[in-house]
């Protein structure tokens, strides 16, 4: 069975694309993924650390902006995008003390739900508290997106409760 994060990747691979957003940079794994299909990336994290990785990691790719800012700002980097991925949690192999909150994280999906022109793919870690609190708003909130605008999906492992899960929404056009 797929990881998360690679069903996420093999799910963004049916679309085409011009611009995506790693709304959640950590590592730099979902911004190189994006670099290596998109004209233009944008990728956020609060940590320098996780700025440093994904730089590492893209090596001399000019196509990608990595913003040491909350993604509940993304209004100021940019009007729209078509694919964007949220990875919350903590920054793998740093501190689990630092994670997405629940504050953040409804302004900034909230605002990616409004700009997006595609698809928005949400990778949920319900397994630490800040994170359980995230999947009940997430899961409410997405629950009730006009479906006749979206399309909303979800693909979790049902035997595992605490295991991580995608949310994928995606725009009608």
């Amino acid at each position: 069975m797929l990881t998360m994060v690679e069903y996420v990747h093999q799910r963004i691979s049916t679309y085409s694309f011009q611009v995506g957003v790693d709304f959640t940079m950590g590592n730099g794994h979902d911004t190189l993924f994006l670099a290596e299909q998109c004209s233009k990336v944008y990728a956020f994290d609060i940590q320098s650390e996780a700025l440093e990785n994904t730089k590492k990691r893209l090596g001399d790719r000019q196509h990608v902006q990595l913003i040491l800012d909350s993604h509940e700002n993304m209004k100021q980097y940019f009007s729209s995008f078509d694919i964007g991925i949220f990875n919350l949690g903590y920054l793998p192999q740093a501190s689990h003390h630092i994670t997405t909150t629940l504050p953040s994280t409804q302004k900034a999906v909230c605002q990616a739900i409004e700009m997006m022109k595609k698809a928005l793919f949400i990778v949920v870690y319900p397994g630490h508290e800040e994170g359980y609190q995230e999947s009940l708003w997430i899961h409410e909130y997405v629950s009730q997106l006009d479906s006749h605008q979206f399309h909303v999906s979800c693909f979790q492992m049902l035997n595992k409760k605490k295991a991580p899960y995608v949310i994928e929404i995606e725009k009608k056009q």
